[in-house]
């Protein structure tokens, strides 16, 4: 792409954000014949979705973002079946783990009781990559970070810095794909007030957690009746899991950190992951502190994740209710799309799902006739 004004019959519809929303919101579009460009502001795609590789075994992702999916979550499934990826249920075979002091020994309570969940082989990743595979790569722009829009008659006209360069993007509809409080600003001039303030007072998810894993070359606790799971008033892990990429490989513990997110940023990375290891090594025994590879992710730093405000609330699942202001949004060719913006299961996979699914569900087939037409001029050109 060069820095020259690209019309709107070039790509009418502008996607912002390459998560898991941006991403599945393309797929869709390019199934409906709808043309269209996607802008990911960083060098990689998945936003929130990111895995650490086995040393071993590129093939083998273990998750430093979302990690699971529900029974209920039949969003997920589908598209996971659509895609062709393999899904297995979390190993929750053996015995729980509890630390509760320091310098006491872990107790040990028979089962860990967890209830049913599904993960993929090969990590969240490997959703990612499969949607990526499945569209257009003229349509895909990385390292596209939007630095302002505007609108008149026409649409809307956006954006971005790259490699130096201001680039410029016309489109007659605008889908932002990225959570609220890092959108609100930019879109502050064209919305209703009391829907930005709305924006803003919606938790960004998972802002506020850093998970650390280390992987292994055998998985010892499994060998031991252990189940990889654990809970502790110790910390700085509060909750510790089995992380493995398949039933069969790709080894993996991991733990979220429990110290809060403006007291982490007191600490310097290196010494949280060495805290840590000593922490697994504690519960799990010599064995946990021999590990391939280890990696601490703190979204609390994140740019592209994190606000000032997120820091300092305790985590909870966004609660944002577009419906009064649907008609507005239609007007302006404005869809909100992505985790935080879902009716149901918010803060989920299948939120960000749920939430793109709502947007097409009415702007193809139901109430936009913009993008009705703009699907008839693509299956005419």
């Amino acid at each position: 792409m060069n820095n020259q004004l690209l019309t709107p019959s070039g790509a009418p519809v502008l996607i912002v954000g390459g998560g898991l929303a941006g991403l599945y919101a393309a797929y869709r579009l390019q199934q409906a014949n709808i043309p269209y460009v996607l802008w990911e502001a960083q060098p990689r795609w998945g936003g929130r979705i990111l895995s650490l590789l086995d040393p071993t075994d590129s093939s083998m992702g273990m998750d430093l973002g979302p990690t699971w999916f529900w029974p209920h979550q039949t969003r997920m499934q589908g598209l996971c079946a659509e895609l062709g990826l393999r899904v297995f249920e979390q190993p929750v075979k053996g015995d729980l783990l509890y630390q509760v002091a320091p310098g006491q020994a872990p107790q040990r309570s028979a089962g860990a009781g967890t209830m049913l969940s599904y993960r993929l082989e090969g990590g969240m990743q490997t959703l990612i990559s499969a949607l990526v595979r499945r569209i257009k790569p003229q349509a895909l722009n990385l390292s596209h970070a939007l630095t302002s829009l505007s609108r008149d008659e026409s649409g809307w006209t956006a954006t971005a810095f790259h490699q130096g360069e201001a680039l410029h993007f016309q489109a007659q509809q605008l889908i932002v794909a990225a959570p609220p409080r890092k959108v609100a600003g930019l879109l502050a001039p064209f919305l209703p007030r009391r829907l930005q303030g709305e924006l803003l007072a919606t938790p960004t998810w998972m802002a506020a957690q850093a998970k650390f894993i280390a992987i292994y070359d055998t998985p010892f606790w499994r060998n031991e009746g252990l189940a990889g799971q654990a809970f502790s008033r110790v910390g700085p892990l509060v909750e510790i899991h089995d992380a493995s990429s398949t039933p069969r490989g790709g080894h993996a513990l991991f733990g979220f950190v429990g110290v809060p997110a403006h007291l982490r940023r007191q600490h310097d990375h290196a010494s949280i992951e060495a805290a840590c290891l000593a922490q697994l090594t504690t519960i799990f025994g010599p064995a946990a502190s021999l590990p391939l590879a280890i990696s601490l992710k703190d979204w609390a730093q994140d740019e592209w994740v994190v606000s000032d405000r997120d820091l300092f609330e305790p985590p909870q699942h966004p609660a944002l209710n577009l419906a009064p202001w649907s008609a507005e949004l239609r007007r302006l060719g404005l869809h909100l799309v992505g985790s935080e913006y879902a009716e149901n299961e918010a803060g989920y996979l299948e939120g960000a799902l749920c939430a793109v699914e709502s947007f097409l569900d009415a702007a193809i087939d139901g109430n936009s006739t913009k993008l009705i037409t703009l699907k008839r001029n693509a299956q005419t050109a």
